[in-house]
């Protein structure tokens, strides 16, 4: 009987308990208040699910999408939360705090119209809100709406004619549209509107910054700073102007000072930072040990000692110090960030993929870990697939400046000159004193021909950074492209001599060598490259090149020979080998030895692959097959073998199935080269996938723009996909390459075609 007394006091207490729960309007308010309490504990993840129960209640509780929407953002899913703030937004028209708020996330997101409509709608209710116009300027802005912008902005000043973050947003779109002196008059009309204003001064030190006048920013803070002695944001502003000035005793007075107003963990490890740039090792290391025994800051004090034990050459204390953490805190992004900037600085690419997709299992719009993804994907060598990933990083951080430099680096690369001037662009209007920025448009203009602004802009780079190695490699290839060897060579020489394994350097010094005949330096300075790095395929083929160049064919034969050793996938390597013995009238020569390597050999794969490829120069084709076909026998992945097979296969009517399958075993192995997308693009023309091909043969083209074979195929494909206009400017662009390449005939044929 007990028994069932308790069975049925336990239904009783449950039927209670749902009939308490069943009222979904009590239910959602206590799961608000269970979120709230959670995140006045910090305890964000804990919180998101209070509150999705609370929506999950209610989905039209907008109170709930806006507590959701915050604690999303605290845990760094900027992009879950703006989709919130905007269903919260949707849910309280009449909440102007709520409008300003989705409105500002909108900005940050890029998503200029939809900031505009919520402007609209703080507006609709007061035409005079301040908050409301600056949204609305800001939101035109981004529009391109210069003149629209500027007319909120005034708006706004005239409302309020004290706010100085109303003049600061007004001098920042003069900025933007290009006009300083009108920036600068805006700037000056806030300090007299309000002479006390230490922001006003501080907004006005920022535009003389980024006008390139120093002292004029010098004085600005200096004043700001007396209106107000214990601005922290003064302070730290003055602090930054010395440190980035060289000043660091200055620099350091400020800080100390910073923290004395601010003696917190926080403002302790802005002080160690500069140490560490400053190289004070004593005193940054005293001050992180003493942060370290705050529960709240140990993880980055101790992730700093163990990049200065990095630094110190105490490598294997470095990485102990950063698995222990992580053992300890096995998801902590910056512990995972900063081993992966270890194995970075070590060239361990792959490992640092490794980590990177680790942060981003779970934080999928990490910055941080979409950044590091895209630089070990270029390290190794999957440049497309490293420009994708940045591109996503933007989609959702549109001003994102290292990931736009980045972007705009691998964009110059690729010879895509126009996306990179855009990007650069796009970051000197934000830093106008960018070096990186400057950089790139000096290299664009180089490629351009355009050498008067070339050096306007290296001289402002050179200013800012005498010793960069690659500032001087730029001066060295613009004074080579404007045929000044003497100056091209002590430009390489001294990027070489503070960067001592720059392969631009070297490969400009023997460029410059072989110009002036003087084949012994060229080789010596090979030589001794090769001796420091025996196994660098880079050098090798350089070795090669350069050998060819000065007639040593048997050096040059050798070289090439290794380059391929060292990397059996190095296409180019044996498309010069291959040129070598054509040259030389000694194709059948070569073949014997090849041969006689490959019965030798256990796995004779690229000696195998050599001897295919001399029988395709000589013009045997079903010799050639048979060879590349011997090669794959001996392993199935061998790209090189892959690639001329597949191509083989397309050109001579072989199996475009089979072939498909090859040229996808070439892209797996080589997804960077030129010739390989060719390929896998002309096997999908000829099956008829149209789509398919424009894919990989763009891939091709931005890969190698110089060749006017790709062109055309790509040229091909847009016009059986019915792309008309994209077909001709393909076509004309392969015979503007090369009027007289082998499918050039072709290509006017199917341009008489379009055009009729």
């Amino acid at each position: 009987m007990r028994h069932k007394f308790v069975g049925a006091l336990l239904l009783l207490l449950a039927a209670l308990s749902a009939a308490c729960s069943s009222d979904p309007e009590k239910l959602k308010r206590e799961y608000v208040t269970s979120g709230d309490q959670f995140v006045a504990q910090k305890k964000y993840p804990e919180a998101i699910i209070e509150f999705r129960n609370a929506v999950a209640q209610d989905a039209r509780f907008g109170e709930a999408r806006l507590k959701l929407a915050s604690a999303l953002e605290a845990t760094g899913n900027a992009a879950g939360a703006l989709g919130e703030y905007v269903r919260a937004a949707d849910l309280m028209p009449d909440d102007v705090r709520v409008q300003l708020a989705t409105g500002q996330r909108l900005l940050l997101a890029g998503q200029y119209p939809e900031a505009r409509a919520r402007a609209d709608a703080i507006l609709a209710k007061d035409p005079r809100d301040v908050t409301g116009l600056i949204l609305m300027g800001n939101a035109l802005a981004g529009l391109k709406d210069f003149a629209g912008a500027i007319s909120q902005m005034e708006k706004a000043i005239e409302t309020d004619p004290n706010g100085t973050l109303w003049y600061a947003n007004l001098g920042l779109l003069q900025m933007s549209k290009g006009d300083t002196t009108a920036a600068e008059n805006v700037f000056k009309r806030a300090v007299r509107v309000q002479p006390k204003s230490a922001a006003a001064r501080w907004s006005l030190a920022n535009y003389y910054l980024a006008a390139g006048r120093p002292s004029d920013a010098e004085a600005e803070l200096k004043t700001a700073l007396e209106l107000e002695p214990n601005s922290l944001v003064v302070l730290r502003a003055l602090a930054m102007f010395y440190a980035n000035s060289g000043r660091n005793s200055d620099a350091e007075s400020y800080l100390k000072k910073y923290v004395d107003v601010a003696p917190n963990p926080a403002s302790k490890l802005l002080l160690a930072d500069f140490y560490i740039r400053a190289g004070k090792s004593t005193e940054a290391t005293t001050l992180l040990r003493s942060i370290a025994d705050e529960k709240e800051l140990h993880i980055p004090a101790m992730l700093r000692l163990a990049g200065m034990d990095y630094d110190a050459g105490n490598r294997n204390k470095a990485y102990e110090a950063v698995d222990a953490i992580l053992r300890s805190e096995p998801t902590s992004e910056s512990a995972l960030l900063v081993k992966a900037r270890l194995l970075t600085n070590d060239k361990k690419p792959a490992e640092v993929l490794a980590i990177a997709n680790k942060v981003l299992d779970r934080n999928p719009r990490s910055a941080s870990g979409l950044f590091l993804k895209a630089a070990a994907l270029e390290a190794t060598g999957a440049r497309g697939e490293a420009i994708q990933t940045l591109q996503g990083l933007l989609a959702e951080n549109p001003s994102n400046v290292l990931a736009q430099l980045k972007l705009a680096e691998l964009y110059l690369v690729q010879q895509n000159l126009n996306d990179a001037v855009q990007l650069a662009t796009q970051v000197l209007k934000a830093q106008p004193q960018s070096a990186e920025a400057h950089l790139i448009m000096a290299n664009v203009s180089i490629r351009q021909g355009n050498f008067a602004r070339a050096e306007s802009e290296l001289g402002v780079v050179a200013e800012t950074n005498p010793n960069s190695a690659d500032v001087h490699n730029a001066f060295g290839n613009l004074y080579w492209r404007r045929g000044n060897v003497a100056r091209a060579r002590a430009s390489y020489a001294r990027a070489l001599e503070l960067q001592p394994t720059s392969i631009v350097a070297l490969t400009g010094l023997v460029q410059a060598d072989v110009s002036e005949k003087k084949p012994d330096a060229a080789r010596a300075r090979i030589r001794a490259r090769l001796d420091a790095s025996p196994d660098d395929p880079t050098l090798w083929f350089l070795a090669g090149s350069t050998f060819s160049a000065i007639g040593d064919v048997r050096q040059a034969e050798a070289a090439f020979n290794k380059a391929i050793e060292v990397d059996p996938t190095n296409l180019a390597a044996y498309n010069s080998l291959g040129a070598v013995y054509m040259s030389q009238n000694r194709l059948e020569e070569a073949k014997k030895n090849y041969a006689d390597v490959a019965r030798r050999q256990q796995k004779p794969v690229a000696a195998t692959t050599m001897v295919g490829m001399i029988l395709t120069l000589q013009n045997k084709p079903d010799e050639a097959r048979n060879q590349y076909e011997r090669a794959l026998s001996i392993d199935p992945r061998a790209a090189v073998a892959a690639n001329n097979l597949a191509w083989d296969y397309a050109e001579r009517g072989g199996n475009l199935d089979v072939a498909l399958q090859l040229a996808q075993t070439a892209k797996s192995q080589l997804p960077n080269n030129a010739e390989v997308s060719d390929t896998l693009g002309w096997i999908y023309y000829r099956k008829g996938l149209a789509n398919l091909a424009i894919t990989a043969l763009r891939a091709g083209v931005d890969q190698d723009r110089s060749n006017p074979m790709i062109h055309y195929h790509l040229g091909l494909a847009y016009a059986k996909s019915g792309n008309r206009l994209e077909a001709q400017r393909s076509l004309e662009q392969a015979l503007r390459l090369n009027p007289q390449f082998a499918g050039a005939d072709d290509a006017k044929r199917v341009l008489g075609t379009l055009k009729g």
